[in-house]
């Protein structure tokens, strides 16, 4: 093995040891470490092929590191996995016709606002979400023909990127805002017609992109629990996380009790960020988590124009013994 070679395998299985020792111990509170767990699994596929390169160049040390690293992030998505599967409904597990949640973040500063808001109005789903809409984004909504569809609305327009927002076709009960440390959550309860209850967070906290956020990042998903906890109806919380399955923070929201729509349906590799004309998302930001009383019965992403990241809609309905 060339000397170049042996070190961008040493070095692929060294920073990967890294990530991994960082997810076990729950330490995600720099920039660096929160951009290595964020791309674990791809990091087990690098770790693959450097198995391969060590067992044709008969390298054994080599071997069984890369080895190593391999069974360690096996272990983490199969238990994060395993967690969640077995939520998954089948054909009793419905109650009445489900709701559609869909969630984008649309860019603050998207190109093209009247596509934007065509490619999210075009899913039709029940209740439309919203972070990062600006006053032109928003004017590019109610300017569409079918934006009548959606007459209840909670919309806190803000700065750059702070603003959310909330679209229904259904009454939006109790409709408020909560603070995720320096930002803004939105908060309401929705009826459907067939009398599924749900409580409704949108959330979009701080992404871990300098040292200030970083600081604000963990304690800003944490909040996150507590703002479920203060409604007593099965809760569904959508958003741009700016977090991934493999941080710690998201995996405390777990740990209370939350789950992942994505994973319930075994979608754990499928990402929403960064969106480009030639790059295909490699990270999920976008997330849906649900409560105990919440069935998901589909979910799936989209693309929005303009946006960096790619929408999601979830199906979801409610267990009969929750039902109003």
């Amino acid at each position: 093995m060339t000397w170049w070679l042996a070190t961008a395998c040493w070095t692929c299985v060294v920073i990967t040891q890294i990530a991994v020792l960082s997810i076990a111990f729950n330490i995600s509170r720099s920039i660096f470490l929160a951009a290595l767990q964020a791309v674990i699994p791809h990091a087990g596929a690098l770790n693959v092929i450097v198995v391969f390169v060590a067992a044709i160049t008969g390298d054994l040390l080599l071997l069984t590191a890369s080895l190593l690293q391999v069974a360690w992030i096996t272990l983490i998505v199969a238990r994060l996995l395993l967690s969640h599967v077995r939520h998954r409904p089948n054909k009793e597990g419905s109650s009445g016709s489900a709701m559609s949640i869909l969630h984008v973040n649309v860019l603050y500063v998207n190109p093209t606002p009247n596509q934007a808001a065509r490619d999210v109005i075009d899913n039709d789903a029940d209740v439309l979400t919203f972070s990062e809409l600006t006053t032109e984004l928003h004017d590019a909504l109610l300017a569409h023909e079918h934006a009548d569809r959606w007459p209840h609305r909670h919309v806190v327009l803000g700065p750059g990127a702070d603003g959310v927002g909330v679209w229904s076709k259904y009454p939006l009960a109790n409709a408020r805002e909560g603070r995720l440390v320096t930002k803004t959550a939105l908060l309401s309860q929705v009826t459907t017609d067939s009398g599924h209850r749900f409580s409704l967070v949108v959330v979009h906290p701080m992404p871990p992109v300098n040292r200030a956020k970083t600081r604000d990042w963990a304690p800003s998903l944490c909040a996150i629990g507590e703002v479920v906890t203060m409604s007593d109806l099965p809760a569904i919380v959508i958003g741009d996380f700016n977090t991934t399955f493999w941080h710690g923070p998201l995996r405390d929201l777990f740990a209370r009790g939350l789950r992942s729509a994505h994973l319930i349906h075994g979608q754990f590799l499928a990402g929403t960020f960064p969106v480009g004309r030639w790059l295909r998302p490699i990270v999920r930001l976008d997330h849906a988590l649900v409560t105990k009383g919440v069935v998901v019965h589909d979910v799936h992403d989209f693309r929005v124009s303009g946006s960096d990241h790619l929408g999601i809609v979830v199906s979801v309905s409610t267990t009969p013994n929750v039902m109003s």
